[in-house]
């Protein structure tokens, strides 16, 4: 289902000047000031004007902008960066109708301009004429046919239609293109089990697996013997030659973060590390390393986020196997399928574990920002009477208790439920956290991640027909859910009328005491488009789950004493 959701948030721009990134740079080195004295009076100089517009467009002050881009196009009816800016500054000021009029101007003389015309396509869609759209975003592409936003609001166009082997072609297109990118894969395998192409399918989901990091590693004889021989340095000097020969493989880099921990060059190895999930932001093995390795400097906040970059890692790979073992079984290879779903199964657990992990780091970070107004000696004494008396309890089980806390005053935030749920399943309490699946999925159908965790939970207890049930609803699109994420990225796109129906939904809200929390499920709705970055929203979402409570005080306070590294 996300990836299928994806496709539709795919090549939207927070704004039309996103889009004319390099025409709109700012290539001025006068000040603000300078500028605007210098386009004061008579000035006839279209240049300066531009570049005054796009400083202001820069600043926000898109009514300025504008005015200055219309000087320069006043004086120069055929400067392009005079009516991108135009067009821009418009978009900006929620005229959308107004900067397709100025791309028009500015097609007329730029017929073969690839980006003017991928800003019509999106002004068309943005004003809901599709079939213009199509047309537009086509025409960019015979100007330049590997333009990837273009390829990538035609495939969401053609998906929203149900046109899903046209949507094929276009994220084909692009795999050949950036046949690395595994997101790109899953969702052209995501497009083939849709249309029942299930050998295509699996060929795609077993490609993706192939690429991701951690199936496979490169190997070194040399590194390798002088590794489990215990010559520690002699393998840093040699992997550091391949490594200035070959600076671009992540996982040389993990190697050597690897052997720089062993020798106890611990702020080496987090350098090398962090190179890798630069390198492959994929890496799942260097991810969690780089949480490990702040965690053991009792750098919490930052353990915490990179275990949580980690579990969006995982998940995908959990996506991918149950994609694989989908197609499988469609494709007529039911034994096949069970290994697939089995790998699964395995994957999964980390997921639970790194949250679980994350939870107990968010109630450390916490007592560390509080350490010098908790843990003075007073404090510290009743803490270990605390301790003593077995009051403090176990820190999942405590934010087991705040997520609870939560869904008692939110019951309609369909996150809080999932994340009850991955809680519980840490704890091994696998029948309540079935519940708090389901829970989640009564608020929203269509939860991709909670209709994985229940369908594996389901599979495990050998309930397989109701497990293959839920995980080929997570892989499906309803035209219906498909129709509104569709409307809700456009929304999202044209940030003027985005705010205005967020204030309206809020004004909604505040009237209807009952309303359904729609800041949540607004939240993860962008989540499941990729408009929002997952990790991100999920640490925020954690971070709500920590009120300052006396208790939590307490706990937290005991964490930081007992366990600190």
């Amino acid at each position: 289902m996300s990836y299928l959701l994806e496709i539709l948030g795919r090549g939207l721009l927070a704004e039309l000047a996103a889009a004319f990134r390099q025409l709109l740079e700012d290539d001025s080195e006068r000040t603000t000031e300078e500028l605007l004295e210098a386009c004061a009076g008579d000035s006839t100089d279209a240049v300066v004007h531009n570049q005054l517009g796009v400083r202001l467009l820069a600043d926000a002050q898109p009514g300025g902008a504008w005015e200055s881009f219309a000087r320069a196009v006043q004086l120069d009816p055929t400067s392009l960066r005079g009516y991108a800016g135009l067009a821009c500054a418009d978009d900006e000021l929620g005229r959308t109708d107004v900067a397709l009029e100025d791309l028009r101007q500015a097609v007329a003389q730029y017929q073969d301009d690839p980006t003017v015309w991928f800003a019509i396509g999106f002004c068309l869609e943005k004003l809901d004429q599709g079939a213009e759209a199509v047309e537009a975003y086509e025409r960019s592409l015979a100007a330049a046919p590997n333009l990837r936003n273009a390829h990538e609001r035609l495939a969401a166009l053609h998906l929203r239609h149900g046109q899903v082997d046209a949507a094929v072609e276009h994220y084909e297109h692009l795999c050949f293109c950036e046949p690395g990118e595994i997101d790109t894969l899953l969702m052209l395998a995501n497009l083939h089990l849709r249309c029942d192409r299930h050998q295509e399918a699996i060929r795609c989901y077993r490609t993706a697996l192939t690429l991701d990091p951690d199936n496979w590693e490169v190997h070194d004889d040399l590194v390798s013997a002088c590794d489990q021989a215990g010559l520690y340095r002699d393998a840093i000097e040699h992997l550091e030659e391949l490594n200035q020969a070959h600076p671009a493989h992540a996982q040389n880099h993990l190697r050597l973060g690897d052997l720089f921990a062993k020798v106890g060059r611990e702020q080496d190895a987090l350098e090398h590390y962090l190179e890798a999930a630069h390198l492959n932001p994929d890496y799942l093995e260097a991810t969690i390393k780089i949480g490990t390795s702040y965690l053991r400097h009792g750098t919490y906040v930052d353990a915490a986020k990179w275990f949580n970059r980690g579990i969006e890692i995982n998940d995908r790979l959990l996506s991918a196997y149950v994609g694989l073992g989908i197609a499988q079984l469609e494709a007529g290879q039911p034994e096949e399928a069970q290994e697939s779903f089995q790998m699964a199964s395995s994957v999964e657990p980390n997921s639970t574990l790194l949250f679980g992990e994350m939870a107990r780091l968010h109630l450390r970070s916490g007592a560390a920002r509080q350490a010098e107004k908790h843990l003075n000696p007073q404090a510290a004494t009743s803490e270990t009477a605390v301790s003593e008396g077995g009051a403090v309890g176990d820190l999942i089980s405590c934010q087991i208790e705040r997520c609870q806390a939560a869904i008692a005053e939110h019951p309609h935030y369909a996150d809080l439920h999932y994340r009850l749920g991955l809680l519980l399943q840490h704890s091994r309490r696998d029948a309540e956290a079935m519940d708090a699946y389901q829970a989640a999925l009564k608020v929203n159908p269509s939860y991709e991640k909670a209709l994985v965790k229940l369908g594996l939970l389901l599979h495990e207890t050998g309930r397989l027909d109701e497990a293959t049930t839920l995980l080929r609803q997570a892989l499906a699109l309803d035209p219906h859910s498909g129709e509104l994420h569709y409307r809700l990225g456009l929304l999202f796109a044209d940030r003027y009328k985005f705010d205005l129906a967020y204030q309206q939904f809020e004004h909604a809200a505040r009237r209807d005491p009952d309303n359904l929390d729609f800041r949540a499920n607004l939240a993860l709705a962008l989540q499941n488009m990729g408009l929002l970055d997952r990790a991100d929203a999920s640490w925020r979402i954690m971070c709500e789950l920590a009120p300052q409570t006396e208790k939590g005080r307490e706990i937290i306070a005991n964490a930081i004493s007992q366990h600190q590294p």
